[in-house]
């Protein structure tokens, strides 16, 4: 980091350097053609670090300079998938423990794992759901869930509590 304080070292003095003689100047050509160097100056100062990369450093550089934003693209697609496969699991979990509410089962318990289809959306790949209530209400629970989702009773685990 010594570096980046001797490179604020090197503008400031030229800046210093370029105001100074563009005030002694006095007012016509001389004077545009002074602030024009003091301009060049302070550029030269600001792309010092330029000159000390080597060409493979420089080379190295601008390839991760590319790299990055395919990189950060992917990362937050992943992150993406992850934050719709929650969604999509929650809401689901939602509809189903109202579902199951309604049908006369107390107390619904739900659990819904997610899978990425094949044209990149979460769809539910299966339902856990424990509570109380009647066998015909566990019965038209699991025919629900086949009809709104497609999950076949393999996919569900239905779990009664009441059952002695």
């Amino acid at each position: 980091m010594e570096w980046v304080k001797d490179w604020l070292v090197s503008i400031l003095c030229a800046a210093v350097i370029a105001a100074v003689a563009t005030a002694l100047c006095p007012e016509g050509f001389s004077k545009k053609l002074t602030r024009t160097a003091g301009g060049m100056l302070l550029l030269l100062a600001v792309l010092s670090p330029v000159r000390r990369l080597e060409g493979g450093a420089m080379a190295q550089a601008m390839a991760r300079y590319r790299l990055w934003p395919e990189e950060t693209v992917q990362a937050m697609a992943a992150g993406q998938e992850e934050l719709r496969e929650a969604i999509i699991a929650r809401q689901t979990a939602a509809y189903i423990s109202d579902k199951a509410a309604a049908l006369g089962i107390r107390e619904p318990q739900v659990r819904v794992t997610c899978h990425m289809t094949g044209d990149g959306f979460p769809a539910p790949e299966s339902v856990w759901v424990q509570g109380s209530g009647p066998e015909e209400a566990w019965r038209a629970l699991g025919r629900a869930i086949t009809a709104d989702f497609g999950l076949e009773e393999s996919q569900q685990t239905l779990e009664r509590m009441d059952v002695p």
